[in-house]
């Protein structure tokens, strides 16, 4: 484990100045080492000045010795509890409108994504907009790679194709 503070925010990560280091050694923490959740930038979750500790995932010779950290590492990983909700039906809202897809919150920071193939099968897919309330099922869970694939359940299915 390593503590410091932020130094500075980009949108390659996190810059950390480490406590008992060199004054030109700094830890860098990725996008994805910050959060759990989903961050559109690591300035929702962290502020230049304040404290944190990570795990030291490596140190790269070539960067004065710069050592890369995760915070995540030392937290559980919650996307493992969704494993288990596996074809469970649910009502979310649609957070993120996409060319491939729709992302539809499933918790807090944590959004599900319908690809548009199974979007071409919803009856007035042009017209779904952000805040949107859906009913859908969760398909597969990869909770190593934090996505949570999302579906319409079967009946719903059933019911737009008779529609249509």
């Amino acid at each position: 484990m390593c503590s410091g503070v932020v130094a500075s925010i980009h949108q390659f990560g996190v810059l950390v100045d480490l406590d008992g280091a060199p004054e030109s050694s700094v830890g860098h923490i990725p996008p994805p080492e910050v959060s759990w959740k989903w961050l559109s930038s690591c300035g929702e979750a962290l502020t230049v000045g304040q404290r944190v500790t990570g795990e030291v995932l490596g140190i790269d010779a070539e960067v004065r010795g710069q050592a890369t950290l995760s915070l995540i590492a030392l937290q559980p990983n919650p996307w493992l509890a969704w494993i288990d909700r596996v074809g469970s039906v649910f009502t979310g809202r649609v957070t993120r409108v996409l060319s491939f897809g729709v992302f539809v919150g499933v918790d807090e920071g944590m959004d599900g994504l319908i690809h548009g193939p199974e979007l071409s099968q919803w009856a007035g897919e042009s017209a779904i907009q952000v805040g949107d309330e859906m009913t859908v099922q969760i398909s597969e869970v990869d909770a190593v790679r934090r996505r949570i694939r999302l579906s319409f359940p079967d009946q719903l299915r059933c019911k737009a194709g008779a529609e249509g």
